[in-house]
């Protein structure tokens, strides 16, 4: 284990996040100049390892916090990250990172990003070695000088430090402390014992005296004992007799008073009836008249719709005929047109085969006579021309007046192709627009009948939410008469809770109130009387026990119910008792089994959510039911609990009584229940209203939505009816149109092939006169070219016939065609058009749809007549029904009400028997409580007292009674408590005589503790001296290469004279062992070395620097014995000279090298032998109040270090203040800080100091020294 990095940010003079590189897990030197930040770096590791920083108060935080100029650092941490390869610590990683971060308020510790307490900081570190009585792996500047000046004692107390005698030595003065707490308390009860000695020695002589008196007091005791007995046997048999008339009138008040709450009950049943009749009846009277109104206007709407229907049907039968007669006709024009369609089709076709059979005949005729031609041409030739020149130029010229008539042609034909493209795109943009309003017509064809049948869909969802807003109606007015009975029952059952006073009932409003309005729904319960529920029997007896309880508010903690009499009192609201359930903590009660089912615990029989048992418990818990006046009486006697009857009557744990009549008419559970469900019927009838209500509201507000849809749709329907007439005249002119642009188009396109025919006749020739150039000039045609003119002449002749009949024959369809067309477009296909308009005109004004919708609203008005028709007889059934019903329930009402008053009379006087019955008894038992409390006045008695005067007469028995009184009078003066004291003061003399002997077996205990306690703490002083002698010999050894160097302990000499001293360490340790007491054995730990085998010297014989060397020889000895996992020394070298330098860089070297446990150390120096030796070497600058710390290479170190010494030296014969080491002059100040500004320039700010940086500074430094020592 070994410290790996170390992360720092905003601890003292290091504000900004300093991240350093890797340490090495060897040797690592931290060189840099006074005042850089060195010792900071030292103190931020110690920080985080809590051996200077363990308790800080605010000031000693803002202390360690970076302060610059204007500006102050609110937080700060350090984090140390440790390479845990080797396990030391507990923690299952092989890096782990402990952060310890500071603020103003703050100061918490993380390991690996996680927060831990600064104990277990400690032990972690603990557990990996750092033991907190050895604080010796970190090694601060002057404690080597602290060391090297230590006396001999200090040295001692050094190593009780680091062998952990402490502990021994806190528990040997606690013990001495107990054992001087026992002495003392020894003493005092041996004081005690002496006084009750005396005391018990006076109490010896009263004692026969007191023997006497109580011979005759256990005769008067035994005598009382009888007369009460006997008194109290005869109050019991009175009793008895009383009980069983009680009894019996009892149960004859009880059948008595059973059957008038029969009565009452039912009377009261009797009286709900009669009123829910009542309202009943109200509602079926404002039933029958809205049946009235309605069904008045039902008949009128039937009426209505009666008068509609005949006039649609008038209508319908005058325009049938014409309806019948057009699409007769229509049907016949329709199969005209279509057979003359066809007709036309056929012609059509001819015509087209006629116009291709021409097109072949010309074509045929045009090529026969061109190449005729051209054969004449060219046997006449040689007469019109001399030459062949002559005549290629004539056919060349030829060629030329051919093409330029081929090229108009080709002109003309692309004019006619525009034309007809034209002329076509017309005619396609006609179709186009007749499709579109041919579309147009079907669409408003289609929309008038989807109208209709939506105006039909419409018109029957109307009448349907009219019939579904009668029926709410109804359902609503219902609900109402429900509603006022409902709340009537409410008040009259709140009427019995009127009692409860006015503060109270309006504070139970208001902390209802207040529930909903400060939103503590859930911490606010309700009154006791409404969380729990219990058999009726047990409601008299739950009010007799909880009284006014029952109105007490359960809330959740005291913060509420504060909270609620605040806003109480600040609103004047009422008074309220509140029940905190945090607050609330009655102790289990133990209840009797003995008495069976005569007495249980009335707790037991509510019923409540556990939540609320504290509050349940506090008002009931103590509180047994019990089955008779008498058993209650019994059980509040032996089990010191309240006892409560069925009937309500009560017996405390006092003994005291309290009883008499309830009227369970007037339960205040049974209200509240009664409350509760009337509440929750009103709920669900608000619940129900609310949804009648709405479902009215979606209603009222649908029917003007279909009513103006309705009219939408209507006027929907006029409108496609009105735009149906233009747009059959724009498609008739669109028609028209069309054939004239498609006749346009044919005559276009036969001029068209005609120009193409021409341009191809040219082109031949051209090819032919081409084809003659350059041939011979014969003066007649060859004999091939002589027979094809023989051949071409009668070819043309026929051509020309066939050519000419063909032409007829086109013209003769042509005219069929056109006579066809004509008749079509100009005869049937406009009869058509208007045979389509009558028929649409017909149709627009009445068709059967309207009439059967009108039908069917008169079906419905028929029906809604007979539906109210209905419900009127069914009203009036049930109004009969409700009335004889009231008078049979007025007539079994008064009955009851006799009955009632002669069984009150009744039950009154037989009350007032019991009553008399309940006071002789109660004086009866007030006698037995009072002979029973005499009886155990008396005390224990004897066996034989019970059995000895049993058959005495009483009047015997009071005479001698009277005798042992008057003997009784002779002992006035006696001390009658003597016999109980001298019992008592000899138990206490006992008592304390057993504490003194346990006392003394204390002592004896804590002395064996303390001798263990010394015995041990030399042991561990002896075996920490041998361990520390050992190692400080070897190191010595390595240090001062033929050196020695011994500790020698010092014991101190008996009676306290001079210290004797054994120059051998391992005999003197060994030979220290006998016992001293609580005197220290040893008085010191001297040194004494020898230097290259010279004398050997004490401490105080040594110069500086060897005292530091022997200072650094101990350390090393305890860190030797005490190995820790890593090492920091501030400047150890300081004081040494360069020779013993060396040979701790290499003790340094061996000891971070060894196989075996290695050590890390981190070490800052001002010389150069360490940092030969080091690993890795880090280098401090400061700038701006700022420190850095960065990796450097060893010959920039080694430069900056001699730069140091030279300034030191400087300083030195200047006669400075400054020392080696230990501070920088002012002399090379200004050099160096001008050297420090410009590497701060180079590094543009904020990039970390570089070697070149501190070698730069080091130059600068050496030259201001130089300048010093010239």
């Amino acid at each position: 284990m070994f410290i790996k990095q170390v992360v720092i940010e905003g601890f003292k003079s290091y504000k900004d996040q300093t991240v350093l590189e890797p340490f090495s897990s060897k040797v690592n030197v931290v060189v840099g100049a006074n005042g850089s930040g060195k010792s900071n770096f030292f103190h931020a590791i110690r920080f985080v390892l809590d051996d200077l920083f363990s308790s800080l108060s605010q000031e000693d935080r803002r202390a360690l916090l970076h302060e610059s100029v204007g500006h102050h650092v609110l937080s700060a941490y350090v984090e140390i990250v440790f390479d845990n390869g080797d396990g030391r610590l507990p923690v299952d990683r092989a890096e782990v990172r402990l952060r310890r971060s500071i603020g103003m308020k703050k100061d918490d510790y993380f390991l690996d990003k996680k927060h831990i307490t600064k104990k277990e900081v400690a032990n972690l570190l603990e557990t990996a070695g750092f033991s907190r009585a050895n604080p010796y792996y970190v090694v601060q500047q002057g404690k080597i000088a602290q060391m090297a000046n230590m006396k001999d004692e200090q040295r001692l107390e050094l190593l009780k430090e680091i062998g952990g005698t402490r502990v021994y030595e806190d528990r040997r003065r606690e013990s001495v402390r107990v054992m001087e707490e026992c002495q003392a308390k020894r003493a005092h009860i041996g004081d005690l014992i002496s006084q009750l000695d005396e005391k018990l020695a006076e109490l010896e002589a009263e004692r026969a005296e007191l023997q006497e008196y109580q011979k005759h007091d256990r005769r008067r005791r035994t005598l009382e004992y009888t007369i009460f007995d006997k008194e109290l046997t005869r109050v019991r048999t009175e009793m008895e007799k009383l009980e069983e008339d009680k009894a019996a009138a009892a149960e004859k008040q009880g059948r008595m008073l059973d059957e008038l709450a029969g009565a009452r009950q039912k009377l009261k049943g009797l009286e709900r009836d009669l009123k829910a009749l009542g309202a009943q009846q109200k509602t079926l009277t404002a039933q029958k008249q809205e049946l009235a109104v309605e069904k008045e206007a039902a008949q009128r709407k039937k009426a209505s719709a009666e008068l509609d229907v005949a006039d649609l049907e008038d209508k319908l039968s005058g325009n049938e005929d014409t309806r019948a007669r057009c699409e007769a006709d229509l049907a016949a024009l329709e199969r005209s047109i279509v057979k003359k369609e066809e007709e036309l089709e056929g012609v059509q076709q001819r015509l087209t085969a006629a116009r291709g059979e021409q097109q072949r005949l010309r074509g045929e005729l045009a090529g026969a006579e061109r190449r005729l031609q051209a054969l004449y041409d060219k046997s006449g030739r040689s007469a019109q021309f001399n030459t062949t020149a002559e005549r290629d130029e004539w056919v060349r010229k030829e060629v030329a007046q051919l093409q330029r008539t081929q090229a108009q042609k080709e002109e003309n034909r692309r004019g006619a192709a525009a034309a007809l493209q034209a002329v076509q795109a017309e005619a396609d943009e006609l179709d186009a627009r007749v499709a579109e309003v041919r579309e147009l017509l079907q669409e408003r064809d289609e929309g008038a009948t989807r109208a209709l049948q939506a105006s039909e869909s419409l018109l029957a969802q109307r009448n349907e939410l009219l019939n579904t807003q009668r029926d709410l109606f109804l359902g609503q007015a219902e609900l109402d008469g429900q509603k006022r009975q409902l709340e009537d029952d409410l008040h009259a059952r709140e009427r019995v809770l009127e009692g409860l006073g006015r503060d109270l009932s309006r504070g139970l409003n208001s902390v209802k109130r207040l529930t909903q309005e400060l939103g503590l729904e859930g911490q606010v319960h309700g009154t006791m009387i409404e969380l729990f529920d219990c058999r009726r029997e047990l409601y008299t007896a739950t009010e007799a026990v909880a009284g006014n309880s029952l109105f007490h508010v359960v809330v959740d903690s005291d913060d509420v119910a504060l909270r609620l009499t605040d806003e109480l009192n600040r609103g004047k609201c009422g008074r309220v008792s509140f029940m905190p359930l945090n607050r609330l903590n009655p102790g289990q009660v133990q209840y009797p089994e003995q008495f069976g089912n005569d007495a249980v615990p009335l707790l037991r029989r509510l019923k409540y959510d556990q939540k609320f048992d504290p509050a349940f418990r506090q008002v009931f818990g103590k509180t047994l039911v019990c089955r008779s006046l008498d058993v209650a009486a019994k059980v509040a006697r032996e089990t010191n609990l309240n006892c409560v009857t069925m009937e309500g009557d009560q017996v405390e744990q006092r003994g005291t009584f309290r009883g008499g009549y309830y009227d369970t008419n007037r339960s205040r559970i049974q209200a509240m229940k009664e409350i509760k469900d009337l509440r929750g019927k009103l709920d669900e009838h608000h619940k129900e209203s609310r949804k009648v209500a709405k479902s009215l509201l979606d209603v009222q507000q649908r029917i003007p939505q279909v009513t103006n849809e309705l009219q939408k749709l209507e006027a929907k329907r006029g409108a496609t009816a009105e735009g149906s007439g233009p747009l059959r005249g724009e498609l008739r002119t669109l028609e028209a149109r069309v054939a004239d642009a498609k006749k346009r188009a044919a005559a276009k396109q036969q001029l068209l092939d005609t120009i193409a025919q021409e341009i191809g006749n040219l082109q031949a020739s051209v090819a032919a006169m081409e084809a003659e150039l350059g041939t011979p000039l014969l003066g007649q045609l060859s004999a091939a070219e002589q027979a094809e003119v023989r051949r071409l002449q009668p070819q043309v002749a026929q051509l020309q016939e066939e050519l000419e009949a063909a032409k007829a024959q086109q013209l003769e369809v042509e005219a069929t065609a056109a006579a066809l067309d004509a008749e079509l477009s100009q005869n049937l296909r406009e009869q058509r058009r208007d045979l389509q308009d009558r028929l649409a005109a017909v149709s627009s004004s009445v068709d059967a749809a309207t009439l059967q919708a009108r039908q069917r609203e008169l079906a419905q008005a028929q029906a809604a007549v007979a539906e109210v028709s209905a419900r009127q007889a069914a009203v009036e059934k049930e109004a009969e029904a409700a009335a004889r019903e009231a008078k049979d329930k007025a007539a079994e009402r008064d009955r009851l009400k006799a009955t009632e008053q002669s069984e009150s009379l009744a039950q009154q006087d037989e009350q007032s028997t019991l009553q008399k019955a309940n006071d002789r008894l109660a004086m009866q038992r007030l006698k037995k409580g009072d002979l029973e409390r005499r009886i155990r006045e008396l005390g224990s008695l004897p066996d034989e007292a019970y059995e000895k005067y049993r058959g005495a007469a009483l009047k015997r028995l009071q005479q001698e009674l009277a005798q042992v009184n008057a003997e009784l009078k002779k002992f006035g003066h006696i001390n009658k408590k003597a016999l109980d004291q001298y019992v008592n003061f000899t138990e206490q003399r006992d008592e304390l005589q057993r504490r003194k002997e346990e006392n003394d077996r204390g002592d004896e205990k804590i002395r064996q503790l303390i001798d263990t306690l010394d015995a041990r703490k030399d042991e561990a002083i002896e075996r920490t001296f041998k361990g520390v002698a050992k190692q400080f010999r070897d190191i010595f050894s390595q240090l001062v290469p033929g050196g020695r160097g011994e500790l020698v302990m010092q014991k101190r000499l008996g009676g306290g004279g001079e210290d004797g001293e054994n120059d051998d360490p391992e005999s003197g340790a060994a030979a220290v062992g006998g016992k001293q007491g609580a005197l220290e054995k040893y008085s010191g730990v001297k040194v004494k070395v020898s230097f290259g085998g010279g004398e050997t010297m004490s401490m105080k014989q040594l110069s500086g620097g060897q005292k530091t060397l022997v200072a650094l020889a101990l350390i090393f000895a305890i860190q030797a014995c005490d190995p820790a996992p890593f090492y920091l020394f501030d400047e150890i070298d300081a004081a040494l000279d360069p020779q013993y330098r060396t040979t701790v860089a290499k003790m340094l070297g061996r000891q971070a090298a060894r196989e075996r446990e290695p050590a890390q150390f981190i070490v800052t120096t001002f010389h150069p032998q360490i940092v030969n030796v080091a690993d890795k070497i880090y280098g401090v600058s400061h700038t701006n109040r700022l420190s850095r710390i960065d990796v450097i290479n060893r010959a920039d170190a080694l430069t900056f270090l001699e730069s140091e010494e030279r300034r030191a030296r400087a300083a030195q014969a200047r006669g400075g203040a400054a020392t080696a080491g230990t501070g920088g002059g002012t002399g090379g100040a200004s050099a160096a800080a001008a050297a420090a500004a410009a590497a701060a320039a180079r590094r543009k700010g904020k990039a970390p100091a570089t070697s070149s940086d501190l070698r730069a500074r080091a130059e600068a430094e050496a030259e201001v020294t130089d300048m010093d020592e010239d």
